[in-house]
């Protein structure tokens, strides 16, 4: 072969690229170095052949729902034979259980025979063989069903798949054993069992090549495979038709979906079973193993199983594929090798899938491709070694030409993307030109117009645009992709073509940043506190307008907190002004820490700073905002090897309640600081009087609720509660009461909700729960009857982690036995967290403790969350008992309220029953206890049993 124009030396190495491609090819493809890449090419291709499921495979999966229903995993012998009996009944063609049944049923040895009966009786079941290491000595191990159930299937079949190097299933041995290929797999199986033959010899690639059975020596610790095919999946996972295993066990699917239908019987639990993936799975769905078995199935019945190529072949179109390339570059002019190039790579994908799809037999062409891509740039190095080299000359020019520019210049094409830059616009950019080459400039180069608040303006944008010199004010403000901003001049012209046609933009901009910088540097000192940093008065003045603006138009509050630091002056005396500076600057720290982005701290005076609270929806948020001021403060402040303490004073001003522009608000929160001077410094003082008093009125109670379980001002009552049908007292409710030194008894509604605010409730329930426990065993002790005893669950502490424990512990110190104890939950509480509330009682109830829904009809709770939770009683609200006799609307509801709980097997509790003829009702309609003033008020311990003496006809005895 010659080649015309080419030296001796030239023609000579057009030859050694001929023997030399092929043979890296060769090299290549006998590797299997690119096997990434054939995978990759394989599972494109098979996309190709997704279709819909046949209609004669179907699926009965063991699913989550399954699991709800059946329980934990395993279940008896017995429910498999129940669904094989069904799905025989049924006329299921063949039915395959991709169920493991090696060793057996310890619990109930007689569901063996059963399965195994049920399994005779179907003649078309089979079982799988599995091959594993041995855990004991780590041998490989043939594990099959029981002797009992072997003898009673159809069919045994192996389930083993082996997973490609990229760890993707996308084959199957028809033929696997221990010692010699003996069993076949379960989807060949269950073919057998319905009398179906797929043909003689069976297909695939043989173990020992394309001649017969492997050479290798037989053994029996050797898990053989032969006759391996590709499968050619129908569609992705859940492509099949699916029943869940407990539907089709309760009847619910129709009998005619599964006559003369192949049934495969396995997990799709998430966690039961080993999940293959596969090409058609997706990122996140990987397929089940009973699924695979299904789409094996489904190729073996269709005959659409694929054959790897064999080697012999495999190389022998590899070389062709190789040289066809070559060929053509000798025959045509040079210019056409770049095309000619890319059309043998299309060829070679081209034969590659259509002998998938045609011959169905894979030809992995990875090596070919990655040849043929070489053989252009080793045939043409030569005219693109020249291109490259007049191309950096041309670019060495440009850059030459456009350094001694002190400004930075960036040119683009006619769609906006970065062709040239010099090195100011890299430095500027922050970024190499290699980086930014053939990137829209728009997305990079944000130009923002400072008196237009900076909006963004896309320079190169309006320039291809309007097609004219653009020139921006200055300064603009360049912002570049690490977000540093850089104050420039900058203007932007079109480039034209030798046509008049619109080619690209050049732009150039200069840095101005210094100069801007110190201008702000003077509109800051202008406006900021130079110790802190926090805004001076004239920017909270200016602020302050604008707030009070806003707060005007969305008809909102806004607040104002005067801060004076108390004795500030004993600092500086004592410690010196160093220490007093250092002192103010953590101070505003750490009222920055107090405060939301939206709220403006500033610095006032000496040591007085003003807080301003904006879309103030509740006035109580400057309270708690003011008290959370206080107590940062009353952490000590480390000053060098100085620890200080400080207090503050706190007038509170709102607007529009207290004024309507911004000097009466400074005006008056300084009134309501000086008030707080007045009132014994470190207090918050309102200048409305009578939201001061409510406030104040409120942070007392909460402090003195802080002490009264210290100070014994708390004490339980008790309401006794009696069994209509026996007509006594079977238990008591614990309800909690506040004797306050000074203002007597609180009721519950005052203090109890504020308890819940403060979660001081915690703590208080705690002790409830431990005193009312501690009473019942005393009541034993003293001889009278075992109570149940009734305490209410606040929301906090029910939800709360280690309820449980608490509870346990308790239980434990107090010596009250675990059913004696009944906690009263509310429908709201539970509808917080329904799978933390379910979880919770179910772990109460595991402790023996008793479970009652206190005020049941009043809350928004589902009967469907109704029905999960593991409860024994619910308690009737006193609000439907109270018109009872002559509303039907509340005599219907409890009516309705104590049949639903009676046919969940509940027992019912009315409260807040005052009267006989309340009683009378209650009686005739079996509801099982009540409670109330007409049986008795809450009492003291002490008074409880005295009631129980004076009342005989109402006692345990």
């Amino acid at each position: 072969m010659t080649f015309p124009g080419l030296s001796r030396t030239g023609w000579l190495g057009k030859i050694g690229l001929f023997l030399a491609l092929p043979a890296f090819a060769f090299l290549l493809s006998h590797a299997e170095a690119l096997y990434r890449w054939d995978f990759l090419i394989y599972d494109w291709n098979l996309a190709a052949w997704s279709r819909s499921p046949p209609d004669d495979i179907v699926i009965v999966a063991i699913d989550e729902q399954s699991l709800r229903q059946l329980g934990r995993w395993p279940w008896s012998r017995r429910t498999h034979a129940a669904l094989v009996r069904k799905l025989s009944e049924a006329g299921a063609k063949a039915i395959a259980l991709d169920i493991v049944f090696a060793e057996p049923d310890a619990t109930d040895p007689s569901a063996d025979e059963e399965l195994a009966a049920a399994l005779a009786a179907s003649g078309r079941a089979v079982l799988p063989v599995l091959g594993e290491l041995n855990r004991a000595g780590g041998q490989l191990v043939e594990t099959l069903p029981l002797p009992i159930l072997a003898n009673a299937v159809a069919g045994i079949g192996h389930v083993s798949v082996d997973l490609d190097p990229d760890s993707i299933a996308r084959s199957v041995y028809l033929k696997a054993g221990l010692g010699s290929p003996f069993w076949p797999t379960l989807a060949l199986a269950l073919l057998e069992s319905a009398k179906v033959s797929i043909g003689e010899p069976l297909p695939g690639q043989r173990a020992g090549g394309a001649g017969g059975p492997s050479p290798l020596p037989s053994s029996p610790y050797v898990w053989r495979r032969d006759y391996r095919v590709l499968i050619p999946f129908a569609g992705p996972p859940g492509h099949f038709r699916h029943f869940s295993y407990s539907e089709v066990l309760e009847g619910k699917v129709n009998p005619a979906s599964f006559r003369d239908r192949y049934v495969l019987v396995g997990s799709t639990a998430s966690g039961m079973d080993d999940a293959l993936p596969t090409p058609v799975s997706g990122l996140t769905r990987p397929m089940s193993g009973v699924e695979f078995n299904a789409n094996v199935l489904d190729a073996l019945r269709q005959g659409l199983t694929i054959r790897p190529l064999s080697d012999g072949w495999t190389l022998l179109l590899t070389g062709l594929l190789v040289l066809l390339p070559l060929a053509l570059y000798a025959v045509f002019p040079p210019r056409w090798a770049l095309p000619l190039a890319g059309l043998g790579m299309l060829f070679t994908v081209a034969v590659s899938f259509g002998l998938l799809h045609g011959a169905q037999l894979w030809f992995p062409p990875a090596a070919a491709l990655l040849a043929q891509g070489l053989s252009y740039p080793l045939w043409s190095w030569e005219r693109l070694l020249q291109a490259v080299r007049s191309v950096f000359e041309k670019e060495q020019l440009a850059q030459v030409t456009l350094r001694s520019i002190g400004d930075a210049v960036i040119t683009t094409d006619a769609r906006g993307n970065v062709q040239y830059l010099n090195p100011v616009a890299e430095s500027m950019l922050g970024k190499p030109s290699a980086a930014l080459r053939r990137r829209p400039l728009g997305a990079i180069f944000q130009v923002a117009d400072e008196r237009d608040g900076y909006a963004p303006v896309d320079l190169v944008a309006e320039c291809l645009t309007q097609s004219r010199l653009i020139s921006l004010p200055e300064p603009s403000i360049l912002i570049n992709p690490d977000g540093r901003e850089y104050a420039i001049r900058a203007s932007a012209a079109p480039l034209l073509d030798q046509r008049g046609r619109l080619s690209g933009v050049v732009i150039a901009f200069g840095d101005v940043t210094e100069a801007r910088r110190l201008s702000q540097q003077m509109v800051y000192q202008a406006t900021h506190d130079a110790l802190t940093q926090l805004p001076n008065l004239n920017l909270l003045r200016d602020r302050l307008k604008q707030a009070v603006a806003r707060a005007q138009r969305a008809g909102c509050s806004l607040a104002l907190l005067f801060i004076d630091l108390d004795h500030f002056k004993k600092i500086n005396d004592g410690f010196g002004l160093g220490v007093g500076d250092t002192l103010l600057q953590t101070v505003a720290l750490r009222l920055l820490e107090c405060a939301r982005k939206q709220d403006t701290i500033a610095r006032v005076g000496g040591d007085e700073f003003i807080c301003v609270l904006e879309d103030l929806q509740q006035e109580d948020r400057a309270v708690d905002f003011a008290t959370k001021i206080l107590n940062v403060l009353q952490v000590p402040f480390r000053l060098e090897s100085h620890e200080c303490f400080i207090t503050a004073s706190i007038g509170i001003c709102l607007f529009p309640k207290d004024g309507g522009d911004v000097d009466t608000l400074l005006k008056n929160a300084d009134t309501a600081m000086s008030r707080a001077k007045e009132n014994g410094r470190n207090n918050i003082q309102f200048y409305s009087r009578d939201m001061h008093v409510r406030i104040l009125e409120r942070l007392t109670m909460e402090q003195h609720l802080r002490y009264a379980l210290e100070r014994c001002e708390l004490e339980l009552f008790y309401q006794p509660q009696m069994d209509l049908r026996q007509n006594r007292i079977i238990g008591v409710e614990a309800l909690l009461r506040w004797r306050h030194p000074q203002r007597g008894w609180v009721p519950p509604l005052e203090f109890v909700p504020l308890a819940e605010e403060t979660g001081l409730i915690e703590v208080i329930g705690e002790w409830v729960l431990e005193t009312a426990c501690r009473q019942a065993k005393t009541w034993q002790r003293q001889g009278l009857p075992s109570l149940r005893m009734a305490v209410n669950m606040s929301p906090r502490q029910f939800l709360r982690p280690g309820i449980v424990e608490r509870v346990s512990r308790i239980l434990r110190e107090t010596g009250l036995e675990p059913h004696l104890l009944d906690l009263e939950i509310t429908e709201s509480l539970l509808m917080k967290d329904v799978e933390v509330g379910i979880a919770t009682m179910r772990a109460l109830k595991a402790i023996g403790v008793r479970l009652s829904i206190d005020d049941f009809g009043i809350g928004y709770s589902s009967l469907n969350y109704l029905k999960q939770f593991p409860i024994d009683q619910l308690k009737i609200d006193k609000s439907f008992l109270g018109e009872i006799a002559t509303s039907r609307n509340d005599a219907a509801i409890t009516l309705a309220m104590i049949a639903m709980a009676h046919s969940m097997r509940l027992t019912v509790i009315a409260e807040g029953v005052e009267n006989e003829t309340q009683l009378a009702f209650l009686r005739a309609n079996r509801c099982d206890e009540i409670q109330g003033y007409h049986l008795s008020c809450p009492v003291p311990a002490h008074e409880f049993v005295i009631l129980l003496q004076k009342e005989p006809d109402l006692t345990t005895s």
